[in-house]
């Protein structure tokens, strides 16, 4: 049987860092990634392919509602092609983590595979901001969850991390938590966390998907001329003036001055990274009600 690791988790949660780690630890299993992106511009799949692991994208939809079928597809077709030990899959951070579940349950798929982990990353930065404002897609990802990993706790102190414990325990009484700093830990140790089996892998709660998913859509854009630092700063406050609807996270690569970074929004926070290796430039844009062709030219008409 091949091993189903779902490990899921809001925007811009840690979700690819964390399967960066989870693929390093495996060592020497045979190990294939499905990767879903909400937008019509794939960028987390980018990134793990950079670290030369196997990747399936399936983009522009989510695989639990829109683009399921492909999803089943795939899963049959990787474990006849490439018989791995293990598929890691990566929703998009707006699935609902119970119907994954589900169709990780009907009998076709039971018959080639089992679930190992369900899993879902919280930003520890952000959670009890969102979890108000998009209640409907946290609930549902910590509630059918075997595990919760706390991301980013290093940032904050004794105090917040209690607020978050406790709002999560309200949620799943019974999954395990890890709130140490993952990010070191050994990959025997890493491993651990995954592969001990739970009693409450299976057990579903059920969300509403389309109440989750209403007024949300994504723009994807891709650029051949380079910004100036001025200009990403001046983007970055537009953004978060609210007047291009709720962004709810944006991703991607962008040349500015000359030096390819990784550009990531989450929350009103914004990371630049600097890069090694040249990218195409692109990026991602998904929030609620949002003003796409305002977007466009906000990025275009500098």
């Amino acid at each position: 049987m091949v091993k189903i690791d779902v490990v899921s988790g809001y925007l811009g949660s840690g979700k690819t860092t964390f399967i960066k780690h989870l693929l390093n630890a495996c060592g020497n299993e045979k190990v294939i990634v499905i990767e879903n992106e909400f937008g019509e511009i794939a960028i987390d799949g980018d990134l793990i392919k950079n670290e030369g692991f196997e990747v399936y994208e399936l983009q522009q939809g989510c695989i639990c509602c829109s683009i399921r079928s492909n999803f089943i597809e795939a899963l049959g077709k990787i474990v006849d092609e490439f018989n791995p030990d293990r598929i890691i899959v990566e929703p998009t951070g707006m699935g609902l983590l119970s119907e994954i579940i589900g169709i990780l349950s009907i009998p076709k798929i039971k018959q080639i595979s089992e679930i190992n982990s369900l899993t879902t990353v919280v930003d520890a930065e952000n959670y009890l901001e969102e979890v108000e404002g998009f209640g409907e897609f946290f609930k549902d990802q910590i509630k059918n969850a075997d595990r919760l990993i706390i991301s980013k706790a290093q940032f904050m102190n004794y105090q917040e991390i209690d607020k978050i414990l406790l709002s999560l325990r309200e949620l799943n009484a019974d999954s395990l938590i890890v709130t140490q700093n993952w990010e070191f830990m050994a990959p025997e140790e890493f491993l651990k966390i995954l592969d001990n089996s739970s009693e409450n892998s299976g057990k579903i709660y059920r969300g509403n998907v389309e109440a989750a998913m209403k007024g949300i859509s994504s723009i994807g854009l891709e650029f051949t001329e380079s910004f100036k630092e001025k200009d990403i700063e001046n983007i970055i406050l537009e953004l978060k003036s609210g007047k291009y609807g709720q962004i709810m996270r944006g991703k991607g690569f962008l040349n500015i001055d000359d030096k390819t970074m990784e550009f990531n929004y989450v929350g009103n926070d914004c990371n630049l990274e600097l890069l090694n290796t040249k990218k195409d430039q692109k990026i991602c844009i998904i929030g609620k009600n949002l003003e796409k062709e305002a977007i466009s030219e906000l990025f275009n008409n500098l």
